[in-house]
């Protein structure tokens, strides 16, 4: 099991607070901002970092992407929501995808550097 997972931005403080407003509706806090390591997470489990990237460093792995699970089909809807508030660009608006599992139900958008981020859960 992945105990947790770090992505590099170029934009550091927006993406900071792009993260802060996408990952609330999942019960997922700032924990702690250096300026130089954001982590994001619940107190007893810190589980997302950000880290600033050098301009003109490569911050995006090609086919890489980050799934945050969701207890609930609202709770993916307003992570997309703030996601898309937040100027990012939908790959997937909030829906079932029984190809996937039959119950199965994210959205899938692009972060500020351009990191594939999906927002899912398989509760009914």
């Amino acid at each position: 099991m992945i105990d947790h997972v770090s992505l590099g931005t170029t934009r550091y403080a927006e993406s900071v607070d792009f993260y802060r407003r996408v990952l609330a509706p999942l019960g997922l806090e700032l924990l702690r901002d250096t300026g130089a390591e954001a982590s994001f997470g619940v107190p007893a489990h810190w589980s997302f970092f950000l880290y600033p990237v050098a301009e003109g460093e490569q911050a995006v792995a090609r086919g890489m992407h980050v799934a945050f699970g969701a207890a609930s089909r609202a709770e993916v809807r307003a992570a997309h929501d703030a996601a898309l508030a937040a100027s990012a660009p939908s790959m997937s608006a909030p829906r079932e995808r029984p190809d996937i599992s039959p119950t199965y139900f994210g959205a899938l958008f692009l972060d500020l550097d351009g990191h594939r981020i999906e927002v899912l859960t398989n509760a009914g």
